[in-house]
């Protein structure tokens, strides 16, 4: 073969090459990750998100596989819980912020800021290319928090509706100590379950010198507002307060006159020696050591049993009680009490709790990956593998049936990854609820829907329009309250109840909440929100 005859056949060879390529580009499917992506090297993706660093693991197989299939590398960036909003907006400020994070922002004035001066990506408006993450956001709760028509954050859903709030403030309790003490029967008002509580402190059954109440951090306010004013309960951020009309006028409702007697209640069990006198300060998981040890009656949690299962049952009470399998008939978890107005109610934040934010320093390139990111982690494949795990070596399935091989396996254990990065979009609380959700033991899992039974049938929610919510007006968008702090001051202070609390009504008043207020209540009037 002569050598113009060889030239003209590798010509021919390309040109059919490059053909087939572009036929390729063209029949791709749209919820896939782009084709090119996989002859690439990955492409690092730095993200920051709570415990990332100390749990993310390089030969994690189920963190492999979202990285082969996005054809990506994980880099984590350390951040704590204790100090997660300075540090990021120190960071968006000296624009070193990560690619992806997450935090609970909205409504805040950095939030707002950070809008403003170009700090976070939006959202695209058209989302056709990523089908499943259009899914996820399509929820009205989220279209309701853009700004200026665009979406900027991609809040972190945890339940369907904030019915299921009533398991973000979950108290339990020790029922064995409680019938050794001569209570017969389950605690249905507060002076019950003060009188409990009390039974088990004087008698102290164990002989631990036990406490009363724990937290396992300040959640004192998605308790004790339930009693006076329902609707001020907080998820802690400071700028996630709810407004409700008293007297003709929208006011935050932790200001409300009916606070004066939830924040009466805290001070009496406080004196009465009912909460841990350590509360204040107690730190880390200090207080799931105490109730696994005995030396406190009670603890109020977050997330459910997945939290008293996981931190308690498992981590704590088996280590104590090798060979005891009556966790759940010892303890309880207390039903919603009847409050001031004869209600029954349960603390109520959102939907969703925190949300993944994109610095505005991508470019198109890894802007698209991080979508192909956050689309595959919405989609039936990805959800399958961060519920049950590896096909094969964790479960089997057969049609739509799925099961678990080892269901006593902790796979946020065995796959440390699935607990912290593969949380960046969904905290997935609705399958938490389900029996097939292996993480939460038979018994626990009775115990929760027992409680979900009961508040469903028996609370109701305190009037508030969420848009006033996220208002935004000049006075409000730097305006905090740190309603947990505040109620800890009441409990700690010697002054009276009226007093203390009215000196720190004045000391927000100072900031501008008589302003704030009118700003509100009249673009409250102009919303035609009544």
């Amino acid at each position: 073969m002569n050598m113009i005859r060889l030239r003209q056949l590798l010509t021919l060879s390309i040109i059919l090459g490059l053909v087939v390529s572009l036929g390729a580009g063209c029949n791709k499917t749209v919820s896939e990750p782009s084709s090119s992506s996989t002859q690439d090297e990955p492409m690092e993706i730095s993200v920051a998100i709570w415990d990332l660093t100390q749990n993310i693991v390089d030969s994690d197989p189920l963190l492999k596989k979202l990285e082969q299939k996005l054809n990506i590398k994980i880099k984590p960036i350390e951040i704590m819980s204790s100090d997660y909003v300075q540090l990021l907006q120190m960071w968006a400020s000296s624009d070193q912020l990560p690619d992806i994070f997450a935090v609970d922002a909205l409504g805040t004035q950095y939030y707002r800021n950070w809008i403003s001066q170009g700090v976070i990506k939006s959202v695209p408006e058209n989302l056709d290319a990523y089908p499943h993450l259009e899914s996820y956001l399509s929820n009205l709760e989220i279209q309701d928090l853009k700004e200026n028509g665009k979406l900027y954050s991609i809040p972190r859903k945890t339940y369907d509706n904030t019915d299921y709030n009533v398991l973000d403030r979950v108290v339990a309790y020790r029922w064995d100590l409680a019938q050794k003490a001569g209570i017969t029967k389950e605690p249905e008002t507060w002076n019950e379950f003060r009188i409990m509580l009390k039974a088990i402190v004087d008698k102290d059954p164990e002989h631990t010198k036990i406490d009363g109440l724990s937290s396992s951090t300040l959640l004192l306010g998605g308790l004790f507002w339930l009693y006076g004013s329902p609707a001020a309960t907080s998820d802690g951020s400071g700028s996630d307060f709810k407004w409700i009309k008293e007297d003709d006028k929208f006011i935050p409702a932790v200001f409300s006159k009916n606070s004066i007697a939830s924040l009466r209640l805290l001070r009496d069990f406080y004196t009465s020696g009912l909460i841990d006198p350590d509360l204040p300060s107690t730190k880390g998981e200090v207080s799931f050591d105490k109730f696994a040890q005995g030396k406190v009656a009670a603890f109020i949690t977050s997330d459910g049993t997945r939290s008293v299962d996981r931190n308690i049952y498992k981590n704590r009470w088996l280590e104590l009680h090798p060979d005891d399998k009556t966790f759940y008939d010892k303890i309880k978890l207390l039903k919603p009490l009847k409050s001031l107005d004869g209600n029954r109610y349960h603390a109520v934040f959102n939907s969703f709790w925190s949300e993944s934010y994109i610095s505005a320093k991508v470019d198109d390139k890894k802007m698209d990956r991080i979508l192909q990111l956050f689309d595959y982690l919405n989609t039936p494949e990805f959800l399958e593998m961060k519920r049950f795990g590896l096909q094969g070596t964790d479960y089997t399935k057969s049609g739509d049936t799925i099961t678990a091989l080892h269901p006593d396996i902790d796979l946020f254990t065995k796959y440390p990854s699935i607990y912290t990065m593969f949380n960046l979009l969904d905290w997935d609380g609705m399958f938490k609820l389900n029996p097939a959700y292996t993480n939460v033991s038979a018994e626990g899992h009775q115990a929760l829907q027992e409680l979900i039974d009961f508040s469903m049938k028996t609370t109701t929610k305190q009037t508030f329009d969420r848009r006033l919510t996220y208002l935004s007006t000049p006075t409000k968008d730097g305006f905090s309250i740190y309603d947990n702090d505040d109620m800890v001051k009441v409990m700690l202070s010697s002054k009276p109840v009226e007093v203390i609390w009215q000196e720190i009504i004045d000391g927000y008043k100072a900031k501008g909440l008589d302003k704030m207020i009118a700003e509100v209540n009249a673009r409250a009037k102009e919303m035609g929100i009544e």
